[in-house]
């Protein structure tokens, strides 16, 4: 697929939080028509501010509209809230993309009735904004690879489902470095690659994300509220050793696909 062909496509993008305004932005950035695009959020004074700062005011839609007029969708909800957003009825002529840790393409294609639904994991926004994002990715399409490809994403693709459990705990590395230094965890590291030896790979290049300044504002602005990355760090917080908080961050994951 061509850029051109791609930016005759109206995205909706559900949730407005760091990650889908960042999608918004860098989207935009790329040139993308903002007339073809729109948002929704959840009521938010503060997602109200940001979106107003960013100029995204105008794009604002309900979901329902969202829905009745995208022909790509994604979906930047925190996980725990996606059941709240009730059934889609989409058909298998719009795409999916879904932006949250721990809920499965199949629950995905139960709620939204496509079967085109495509996971992605990235690393935080300020990566989206900058270019530099790495991504975790499963069951891509045409669609999806133009739009990775067009925001600059250095993508991973995962056979199966299942290790993108890993991509998504790879996806957290850069607010994860920003807190402990990478050198001085690597056999943490090294350990926790065992089971998926890609890990090692993704953890060098999410090290270098890392920003030299502002590092509690580029933890904060990753860290979702009662999400993986928000595990992690608490665990870190708590003593854990590195080893010991990613897989706390593996178990939140879980506790996530499992939320009614």
């Amino acid at each position: 697929m061509i850029s051109e062909d791609f930016f005759k496509y109206n995205i909706g993008i559900i949730g407005a939080g760091h990650i889908g305004q960042a999608l918004a932005l860098k989207l935009r950035d790329i040139g993308f028509p903002t007339d073809n695009l729109k948002l929704s959020y959840n009521g938010s004074i503060f997602t109200f501010s940001d979106l107003y700062d960013n100029e995204l005011v105008d794009n604002i839609a309900d979901n329902s509209k969202i829905v009745d007029t995208s022909d790509i969708i994604i979906v930047s909800v925190p996980p725990q809230m996606f059941k709240k957003l009730g059934e889609f009825n989409l058909d298998d002529s719009t795409t999916v993309i879904s932006f949250m840790a721990g809920v499965k393409t199949s629950d995905i294609k139960k709620q939204t009735g496509s079967s085109n639904v495509v996971r992605v994991i990235p690393t935080g926004p300020d990566t989206i904004r900058d270019s530099s994002a790495i991504a975790g990715v499963y069951n891509s399409c045409d669609i999806a690879d133009c739009m990775f490809d067009l925001l600059g994403f250095d993508t991973f693709n995962v056979e199966c489902e299942d290790d993108l459990n890993y991509m998504i705990i790879a996806g957290c590395l850069p607010a994860v470095f920003a807190k402990v230094d990478y050198d001085e965890n690597i056999d943490d590291i090294k350990k926790f690659s065992e089971n998926f030896p890609l890990f090692m790979d993704v953890a060098k290049k999410a090290n270098d994300l890392v920003p030299s300044e502002g590092r509690d504002e580029f933890i904060k602005n990753t860290a979702t509220k009662g999400g993986v990355t928000e595990a992690i760090i608490e665990a870190l917080d708590g003593g854990m050793s590195l080893f010991d908080a990613l897989n706390a961050g593996l178990d939140r994951n879980i506790e996530l696909s499992k939320l009614e």
